[in-house]
């Protein structure tokens, strides 16, 4: 089994939203392969769930969440060896805390360039975000057939 794990920040808004959006496509595809998401700085926010932005815009997309009530994961918490690709959604703002993290620092990271409200809109971070995922979810389908 092919197993990737997003991970933001807060595991609330791009992280989760990207895994319900693989985990969807995936199956549609019929690709042996999980996601799973995580964050580098949960205890640090009160949300712990996912962000109504991610979710409304499931919804729109006629995802059905399958962890909508899941409290976020710290990054810490995974045995990250299970894992065949990580991908941190904002090379920018997560660099410094992947390094940072003794679990994290020799590990090989692929970076997407998403970045987080406030600065950019979840009308246009969402969006980028399904459309990388659905660009992995198709280049895996090649990959893994």
């Amino acid at each position: 089994m092919h197993r990737v794990l997003f991970v933001c920040t807060a595991n609330i808004f791009r992280s989760r939203f990207s895994e319900e959006v693989y985990n969807h496509l995936i199956v549609k595809e019929q690709i042996s392969s999980t996601a799973f998401s995580a964050g580098l700085k949960v205890g640090a926010y009160i949300t712990r769930t996912i962000y109504k932005p991610a979710l409304d815009e499931l919804i729109q997309l006629r995802i059905k969440p399958l962890r909508k009530n899941d409290f976020s994961v710290h990054i810490n918490e995974l045995e990250l060896s299970k894992y065949n690709r990580i991908i941190c959604l904002d090379e920018l703002e997560h660099q410094p805390m992947v390094q940072s993290n003794h679990k994290l620092r020799d590990m090989n990271i692929e970076y997407w360039n998403i970045v987080d409200e406030p600065k950019v809109s979840s009308d246009v971070s969402l969006p980028q975000c399904y459309e990388r995922v659905k660009n992995l979810v198709s280049q895996l389908s090649v990959e893994l057939s």
